[in-house]
Order: C-alpha cells, then sequence, then structure tokens
C-alpha cells in the first residue's frame, strides 16, 4: 500500500492535515508521517532535509511513498531528502505538486483503496477540481472592500529611487520578502503581485514616485512589512550618483535607429568610447524546441528543476566573474537572473502545464518563460521593457540543460568588433575586454542589463541599429563612436584619420593614468604599502596588472570549481596557476585553497542541508574532511611555487588544530612530489585569513603558526556582529566601518607584528578609498581590491603621512558605530 509523507513549514500545520486525512479513511491500514517545521523553539518555521528523510524512512514501502509539500523551501528539502536515499529507494518516491490539504486527503483516500503511486499521485493532481466547480468565479478580496483581519499589516509606501522597481530593486524586495512566512501582496494602481514573485513584482512598472501598496497576512505580517518598508525608504540601497553615472551621456541619441548617409549608421549611445576593427557576427541559437506529450510527468518535473539548479550554479559563477573585474553593483543582475528562475508564480505555471498538460519540460518552461517577457515588453517605462532580455536569457541557459546543449563559447584570436541581434548579460561576461573592442547590435536600448555591462567593461558600444547590420560581411572594417551612437562602415581616410586621433588622445588620457598606477603606493613620510589584486583566474591577472597591482593578494581558486560536472584535475589547476604565476613575473601571489560552503555551494560537492552554513561545513573544515579534493590543489600549488613567488592561503580558520591538519596534509604532498620527482617549491610561505572571531582572539597564537595573515572582513564584519551580510533586515549592522570590526582588525595586525609577521586585507573594505588612512593608521602592510580601486587607493596613501594616518584610526575606534566612523571619514575629504 502506497505511503504519504506530508512536508510543511509548520510542524502544526503537518499533524493537522494528517489527522483530517486520517480522519477521511478511519479504516484502512495507509501509513502518514510528517516533517514539518525545524528544531528551533525562537524561528521554528522552517523545512529541514533530514526530517523529510527520516519521515519517507518511517514509512517507506516498495509500493511507493508520495510526498506532498506545500511552499518554498519544502519542495529543496524534499529534493534534498532523495539524494540520502538509496537510488532502489529513490525510483519508489513521488515528489507530488497537488495542493497540501485536498492532496492529503485525496491521497490517502486513492491509496486505501489499493492504488498505485501513479494513480495515488494523479488522484491528488485532481483534488481542487471540485471546489473550482462550486466557485467558478475568481473571489477578489482588497483592502478597499473588505477589512484586515487580526495580525494582518499593510502600508502605503512611495517608491523614492530613481529608476523604480527595477531588476536589482526589486530582487531585493522579493528576497526580503520571502524571508517570511506570511502571505504578502503589493498593489499598484488596479494591479497586485505576489511580493514572492520577481516577475510579477518587476512587471507592476512601479517607478519612482508611484505609490505601492504592501499587504501582509501571516505570523510575521508586522515584521514583513517593516522590513519592506524600511527597504523602500532606503532607496533599496541605492546611490543616485551610482545610477546617474552608468547612464550614458550621448552628444547626441536618435530616437530611433537611422541612416545618416551611405556607409553610415546610427543607433543608440550604449557606452562610450571609439572603436576600429573587423566585424565578426556572433549568433548562438539553441534548437527549436518541440512540443510533446510526455507520460512521466514527474521525471520531467526533475528534469526542469535540475537543469534550474546547473543555471543558478552558472549565474552565481558568472557573478563572481563580473565583481572580480571591479564592479559588484552589476554583478547583482545575475542575483535578479537567479530569482527569475526560483519565481514561485513562474515555477507554479510550468508545473500545471506538465502535470496537467503532459507537456514536455523544455516546452512548458519556453512557454511561460516567452509569456514572462511579453509582459516586461508591454511595460510602458523604456528600463523595464529592456528586463525582457533579462527573463530571456536567464530562461534560455536553463533551457540548454534542458536540451543538452553546451554552453557554447566564443572566442577570438584577433582584435574585433562584435556584431548581434542581441546580447545578453551571460553573453557580454564572457568576451575578453583585450580581443572585443566594440559591440553593435540590431536590438537593445541603452539600459540594458548588456549595455551596462559593456560600460562596467570599458567596450565601446552601439545598440538597436537595426537590421542593416546583418548585410555587413566577416571582416569587414567598422569603426564606431559608442558616444555619438555612430558606425562608419568601410570608413574613408578622412573619418578613419579623425577618428584614431580621437582614439589617440583618449588613450593617451588612459596611459597617463595607468602610469600613475604603476608607481609605488608609498606615503609621505617614506612608508610603502603593497597595494594587490583580488583575481580568479588567468585572465583577472592582465587586468590587475593594467591598472597597477603589485601582486595577487587574494587568487579566489573556487572559480575553477564552478560550471562544472566535476572538480578540476591537478593537472588543470597546476596550468590555471602557473599562468597567473608567469603572467605577474615575480610579483607575489597568493593562492587560498578551495573556500566553498555557505553562499557558495557546489552542486557536484554537496555539503549538505545546513540550518546556517555559514556556521558549518565550509573552507578550510570541508577541505581537511575532503583530502580527495584538498591534496591535488595543494599539489598543484606547490608545484606553481617552482621558480615564482606564490604563497598558499588557508580559508575559515578558527583553531591551531586546523592549521596544524593542513601543514600536515601539506608536508604529505611535499612527499609524494619527492618521490614522483617533480619541481616544487618546499619553502612555500603559508598565512592565513582571519575571517572569525575566535581567531582574532587567538591570532597571537597562530601567528607562530604561519607567515602571514590576510583579513577578510566580508566574513569578519558578518560573524563579528552576527548579521549575515546577505539579509537586508540586519543590513545596517553588517558595516566593515562598524568600531567592533576595526577594533577586531586593530588586535590582529598588533598580533601579527608582535611575532613578526606582516598582515593584508583582502575584503572590500580594502578597496574603500575612504578608509584607506584608517586602514594605514591601523598598521596593514598590504591591501588588496578589486582592480579598478587599485589607482585610487593607491592616490590617497601617496597623500599620508603615517602619523596622521594613525590619528585618524585612533578617532575612529572612539566612535560609536559605522555610520558616525562613515561621517568622520568622510568629513576628512570635505
Amino acid at each position: 500500500m502506497v505511503s504519504i509523507v506530508i512536508v510543511s513549514h509548520s510542524s502544526g500545520l503537518a499533524e493537522g492535515v494528517r489527522e483530517l486525512a486520517s480522519q477521511m479513511a478511519q479504516e484502512s491500514d495507509v501509513r502518514i508521517a510528517v516533517a514539518g517545521g525545524v528544531d528551533d523553539a525562537e524561528n521554528p518555521i522552517g523545512t529541514d532535509a533530514l526530517k523529510v528523510h527520516q519521515a519517507i524512512e518511517e514509512v517507506y514501502s516498495d509500493d511507493g511513498v508520495l510526498v506532498l509539500m506545500d511552499l518554498g523551501s519544502a519542495l529543496l528539502s524534499a529534493e534534498m531528502a532523495l539524494e540520502f536515499l538509496s537510488e532502489e529507494q529513490r525510483a519508489n518516491v513521488k515528489l507530488c505538486p497537488a495542493p497540501l490539504v485536498e492532496g492529503a486527503v485525496a491521497a490517502v483516500v486513492q491509496a486505501s483503496v489499493g492504488a498505485s503511486l501513479d494513480q495515488v499521485c494523479a488522484e491528488a493532481m485532481g483534488a481542487m477540481s471540485a471546489k473550482q466547480q462550486q466557485m467558478p468565479e475568481p473571489i477578489v478580496e482588497t483592502a478597499d472592500n473588505d477589512q484586515m483581519a487580526a495580525g494582518d499589516s499593510e502600508a502605503r509606501l512611495t517608491i523614492r529611487n530613481r529608476l523604480g522597481l527595477h531588476a536589482r530593486p526589486a530582487a531585493r524586495f522579493v528576497a526580503t520578502a520571502n524571508r517570511f512566512e506570511a502571505a504578502i501582496t503589493v498593489r499598484k494602481d488596479q494591479r497586485s503581485a505576489n511580493a514572492k514573485s520577481i516577475n510579477q513584482v518587476a512587471t507592476l512598472g512601479a517607478r519612482q514616485g508611484d505609490e505601492i501598496v504592501v499587504s501582509a497576512a501571516g505570523p510575521d505580517a508586522a515584521d514583513a512589512v517593516a522590513q519592506l518598508e524600511a527597504l523602500v525608504e532606503d532607496k533599496f540601497g541605492e546611490e543616485e550618483q551610482e545610477l546617474e553615472a552608468r547612464q550614458p551621456e550621448p552628444e547626441s541619441a536618435p530616437t530611433a535607429p537611422d541612416v545618416t548617409e551611405a556607409g553610415v549608421l546610427t543607433g543608440i549611445p550604449a557606452s562610450p568610447g571609439i572603436a576600429i576593427g573587423p566585424a565578426v557576427h556572433y549568433r548562438q541559437q539553441l534548437p527549436e524546441v518541440h512540443t510533446r506529450q510526455v507520460n512521466d510527468t514527474s521525471a520531467e518535473w526533475q528534469a526542469l528543476l535540475a537543469a534550474i539548479k546547473e543555471a543558478q550554479s552558472e549565474l552565481q559563477a558568472l557573478q563572481e566573474r563580473v565583481t572580480s573585474l571591479g564592479d559588484k553593483a552589476e554583478a547583482d543582475i545575475f542575483d535578479a537572473h537567479a530569482l527569475i528562475l526560483d519565481d514561485p508564480d513562474l515555477l507554479d505555471a510550468v508545473r500545471r502545464h506538465i502535470f496537467e498538460e503532459k507537456l514536455n519540460a523544455a516546452a512548458a518552461w519556453q512557454q511561460e518563460i516567452e509569456d514572462v517577457a511579453r509582459e516586461y515588453r508591454a511595460i510602458e517605462d523604456d528600463y523595464m521593457r529592456a528586463r525582457a532580455d533579462d527573463v530571456l536569457d536567464a530562461g534560455r541557459r536553463v533551457l540548454r540543460h534542458l536540451l543538452d546543449v553546451g554552453p557554447g563559447t566564443f572566442e577570438l584570436e584577433e582584435p574585433a568588433i562584435i556584431l548581434a541581434a542581441d546580447l545578453t548579460p551571460s553573453d557580454t561576461a564572457q568576451f575578453d575586454p583585450e580581443l572585443v573592442k566594440g559591440i553593435c547590435t540590431e536590438l537593445g536600448g541603452a539600459t540594458s542589463h548588456s549595455a551596462i555591462l559593456a560600460r562596467a567593461y570599458g567596450i565601446p558600444a552601439v545598440v538597436g541599429i537595426g537590421q542593416a547590420l546583418q548585410t555587413l560581411s566577416e571582416g569587414q572594417t567598422l569603426a564606431l563612436d559608442g558616444q555619438k551612437g555612430i558606425v562608419w562602415v568601410d570608413p574613408d581616410a578622412d573619418t578613419l584619420g579623425d577618428l584614431q586621433e580621437r582614439r589617440a588622445e583618449w588613450e593617451e588620457r588612459e596611459e597617463k593614468a595607468r602610469a600613475e598606477s604603476q608607481a609605488p603606493a608609498v606615503t609621505r613620510d617614506g612608508q610603502r604599502i603593497e597595494v594587490a589584486a583580488n583575481i580568479g583566474g588567468r585572465r583577472d591577472a592582465d587586468v590587475a596588472l593594467d591598472y597597477g597591482a603589485e601582486g595577487v593578494g587574494l587568487f579566489r581558486t573556487e572559480f575553477l570549481f564552478l560550471d562544472r560536472e566535476e572538480p578540476p584535475s591537478e593537472e588543470e589547476q597546476f596550468e590555471v596557476y602557473s599562468g597567473v604565476a608567469a603572467a605577474m613575473g615575480q610579483r607575489p601571489i597568493i593562492i587560498r585553497t578551495l573556500d566553498v560552503g555557505g553562499d557558495k555551494p557546489l552542486p557536484y560537492l554537496p555539503t549538505g542541508q545546513e540550518e546556517n552554513p555559514f556556521l558549518g561545513w565550509r573552507g578550510l573544515r570541508f577541505c581537511l574532511d575532503r583530502p580527495d579534493i584538498f591534496m591535488p590543489q595543494l599539489r598543484a600549488i606547490l608545484r606553481a611555487a617552482h621558480e615564482h613567488n606564490v604563497k598558499l592561503m588557508l580559508p575559515m580558520v578558527s583553531t591551531l588544530q586546523e592549521i596544524r591538519a593542513a601543514r600536515a596534509l601539506l608536508d604529505d604532498a611535499k612527499a609524494q612530489l619527492r618521490e614522483e620527482d617533480l619541481p616544487f617549491d618546499a619553502e612555500i610561505a603559508v598565512g592565513i585569513m582571519i575571517e572569525v572571531p575566535a581567531a582574532v582572539s587567538i591570532s597571537d597564537q597562530l601567528a607562530q603558526e604561519v607567515d602571514f595573515f590576510s583579513i577578510g572582513t566580508n566574513d569578519l564584519t558578518q560573524y563579528v556582529m552576527a548579521a549575515d551580510r546577505g539579509n537586508a533586515q540586519v543590513a545596517e549592522l553588517a558595516h566593515a566601518l562598524h568600531p567592533a570590526v576595526l577594533r577586531m582588525v586593530q588586535q590582529t595586525v598588533q598580533a601579527a607584528h608582535e611575532a613578526g609577521i606582516w598582515v593584508g586585507m583582502c575584503g572590500e573594505l580594502a578597496g574603500n578609498a575612504l578608509a584607506t588612512p584608517l586602514l594605514i593608521g591601523l598598521g596593514l602592510d598590504e591591501l588588496s581590491m578589486s582592480a579598478p580601486s587599485i589607482p585610487t587607493v593607491k592616490k590617497v596613501i601617496r597623500n599620508l603621512e603615517r602619523e596622521q594616518a594613525r590619528e585618524i584610526a585612533a578617532a575612529a575606534l572612539k566612535k560609536e558605530s559605522a555610520a558616525d566612523v562613515e561621517v568622520y571619514l568622510q568629513g576628512l575629504h570635505a
């Protein structure tokens, strides 16, 4: 007989559904298990994969187990639970998207008569039909015609940020809403949206000055509305000057593409600069998606969920990639993409297509993605219309996995100007700025995320040119002015000469700025501070050198492990590390060993379901337990260090024992390499990240075991302040300039210097030029940051004297809050 498992965020709800379902089949022997809530007395609402696994095991039968879930993470927990089962058991367990209460009742009754697992699931799926027949017309209740229930909450808010609820603010709004159990609705005029749906919120078209009404119903309704209100009032954390700086400033901006004269095309200015080079057409198309009927709907659904997980892993890699190039704000584009893939309304619609219409997953997914894109295109606001491209970009990423089509790479052998019908952010993010000299597209606008990324990368771009681009030949000479939105086809000698002159003037200015950035950072009284770059790969090393990096203070090796189905081999890692070392010459390179877990999961290296992954199995803790992953990396780093200035750094260290265990494995790696007669650096310097308060507390002891410290302020801040850096509800606490964090930095520096080792910083604070005097005053020897921040930080250092910096640090340490420190530092520049 088929068994039933009920998964709910609430223990009480799960038990109540079990009792109701049991009453409907009192004489039967149907076994029902529940997995409700989490074991946290203060925050009991949630789901736990281990509880789901235990519930399945409790009632497991070869006849099958049907799992019914309520919402959100219940599905993810159920999927994770399946991974704990044997392959044979998984074949007999089916996750059912039916409504929880009606589905459970119908399933138990059907199971009680000896129906098969598929029949029980089908009965559960049809459980809503009777109610729908009795209520043919939807009932709509709003705050205007219905009194709010006790405990519900509502607020009328005015959108204040300049671009309104565009992709990134909408993503923050939805991410905040999803942290609450309450059902949350947001209304604008006569339209309403599920506040937990990125697409519904974004397509409301709420712009600056518009009023929205946020309503919540549920146990934490008041807190939910308060947090969303705070987010709106804070303008979603956007700086107006920053937003304005991202917009192009064209000398002339035609409203529509035009041909001004023979051989001259005009479009929309998207990214300033002049580019001259041969044309290369860029076309990446997916195979046609065929609609077909399927019998195994559950298999189609599981295939879709697997494709979404793969796509989300790729988006994380892209986000890290763009961040490493120095623009964290633009990297947040891919956060919005990830939320699109996780949109509950989108997934519900696709689920209905699969289970009710028996459509194949690819067709169901494509249909809904295109529907959502059409909703964006119907918005009056130009910026929001451009977000349709983001929806399609994220959707096609999933389709590629469903259709088993490779990611497709685009590599140029020579510098060129790219021609395309349109470009997605993913396309633009993979371009090499050294080879892609310019971009021209038939479609698109200046506010598309591809245009924004082109500006972030410094690639001149003209978009919205129209189909005339299709008539251009491969290799044909083009010149473009991204400031004016003009493209010259086979420019004559006079035009070419004028453009080359203008480009030379611009390059001269850039070269002067680069030359200044290449000089060392020395204070006015003679102290040299090493200014290095944080990188994620070989290409980033070239960018870092261009901006004046004196070394690599943090090589994030996790990028090598992302967007793939298995870990990189020792040889692959060795090639990458050696390539970076060769590019940097004898400049120091600090390679951090694999740092995964927390906000950086890897699909093929599951760390298991953790209630709080930031306090769990991550960083060095993970590597010590997985020598099969750790040892090849240690060997590759040791080999790359031969004849290069390479150092090794361990992340997430909190005890002496962890360092000693890692050193023991490092000694084993050295012994293996000696035995194999492979060259390596036997005296490689070993340092650690200072990221947790425990490490700061015993920094005097840790300093006796290593050659250097590097302070990771991003993690250190969240651990010191007990404030998840990704949680908007505690964003004000998660500030690296808080005196509590600064005192931790001071203690670490003192312990390091007393032990005779140097100490650097590689968190975001290191690249904040406002904080540079403070950090020098605290005694840091090295600062490592995103490459574009290097010239400005060097300039600040050159205008400092050590005594002046120490006075600034002493004053900052006495302030009462991060805001006070920030105001104080800003006053120094006034």
